[in-house]
């Protein structure tokens, strides 16, 4: 009986029937393009400013200070790492201006898209931590759309239109959608769900979300998207720290309870994006398997420039709980932690989210086709440069000649 069931075994058979699903027969892939716009929806991982400027000086935005945004902005960026993350290294290649978070507070230029993710969101309608989840991510969209619409059409609001989306930014935009770690983590430490509920409640309800997203973004132009994956959150610092020593782990000394849980969100994001390849003919649907790639790598660090030691420990962070440098008593940003001296040697930056480094990598991964379902190249089809993406440039070698109000 399945009441009689581990936990583990029940995440398992969940995770072998949604993936049974997953690779039944799918419609020809539309191949991707090169955008002239960039649309991002997610949460911490990908989130530019938009939950600190909607809570300014809340108790969890430690983003607002050092030693955050260290790296490339050499101050407090609104970025939860200490530096750039994947939305920025897209901007640096594509050679555009920094994306901008949707929710600002002064100065705006959406001409190449926007961002919409908040850190804490989740892709289920579970507000317990941030109100911006995916589907209201999706209305913040519409709502900017139809204001940009309404702009465009009166004289005078003609000193904007220089600052506004250009007509093909929508049609021609890459949709970029990262989400789901948080339903996880919610229903895990502060809802107390089991894994079966979680299988069965949480996940169904965050794919009805990511399903009705993309259709209403296809509704209003939307023809390419990009969907990740999530990474292995069971590796994270935070993780391994707080249910380690009471849970089984892997032979990366990964949780494996929690590491199964993303997997099965994950085969079912792959079953959500099979059946929207049925349904709309006219996009292309590229999946950018995370995990997969975070677990490449930890298997082989040194390859991508990390540190063997270090792939699990924090670089922010301190000590007192564990031997990996998180203590929740003491996070990053706060009174009585410290930043380690090599960034750029570590994979997690303070327990939850991932260093500059680490994006650096993903970010070429993505572009180069590799870990994607595609495996279309941005990278050679579209001209792309990496030369600015290396540690020692800076925004002021990049920006510096910009506004720079949107990060501060």
């Amino acid at each position: 009986m399945a009441g009689s069931e581990s936990p583990l075994k029940q995440i398992f058979s969940v995770l072998i029937s949604i993936t049974a699903f997953t690779f039944q027969g799918t419609s020809a892939l539309v191949n991707p393009a090169c955008p002239t716009a960039f649309w991002n929806f997610g949460d911490s991982l990908t989130d530019t400013g938009n939950i600190i400027n909607a809570f300014p000086q809340c108790s969890e935005c430690r983003a607002e200070r050092r030693p955050y945004g260290d790296s490339f902005f050499g101050r407090p960026a609104k970025r939860f790492s200490d530096g750039r993350l994947v939305p920025d290294f897209f901007a640096l290649a594509f050679q555009k201006p920094l994306l901008q978070p949707y929710i600002q507070a002064g100065a705006f230029d959406y001409r190449f898209g926007a961002n919409f993710a908040s850190g804490g969101a989740t892709a289920s309608n579970d507000s317990t931590l941030n109100p911006f989840f995916l589907a209201f991510q999706i209305s913040q969209f519409g709502r900017l759309k139809q204001t940009v619409e309404l702009e465009k059409s009166q004289i005078m609001c003609a000193q904007f239109l220089p600052f506004l989306p250009f007509d093909d930014s929508y049609s021609k935009g890459l949709y970029t959608i990262e989400i789901g770690g948080n339903d996880i983590i919610n229903a895990l430490t502060i809802n107390n769900l089991t894994a079966a509920q979680i299988t069965t409640q949480v996940i169904p309800e965050a794919m009805t979300n990511i399903a009705n997203g993309i259709e209403t973004l296809y509704n209003n132009g939307a023809r390419q998207f990009l969907v990740s994956l999530l990474p292995s959150g069971g590796c994270s610092s935070s993780a391994v720290t707080l249910l380690g020593s009471s849970s089984p782990t892997d032979a990366l000394g990964c949780v494996t309870a929690v590491n199964l849980l993303f997997q099965a969100y994950n085969a079912a994001i792959n079953a959500t994006i099979a059946s929207a390849r049925t349904q709309y003919h006219a996009a292309s649907f590229t999946i950018f398997n995370y995990y997969a790639a975070n677990q490449e790598i930890l298997l082989n660090p040194t390859k991508y420039g990390f540190n063997p030691n270090l792939t699990r420990t924090t670089c922010c962070g301190a000590p007192g709980v564990g031997d990996l440098n998180y203590n929740p008593d003491a996070l990053c940003g706060n009174q009585g932690s410290t930043k380690c001296s090599n960034p750029e040697e570590y994979v997690n930056w303070d327990g939850v989210h991932f260093t500059e480094a680490f994006y650096r990598v993903i970010s070429k991964f993505v572009l180069n086709g590799e870990f994607t379902d595609t495996r279309f190249n941005y990278t050679a089809n579209c001209n792309l440069s990496f030369n600015q993406f290396g540690p020692e440039v800076t925004f002021n070698d990049v920006y510096g000649n910009t506004c720079q109000v949107t990060f501060t």
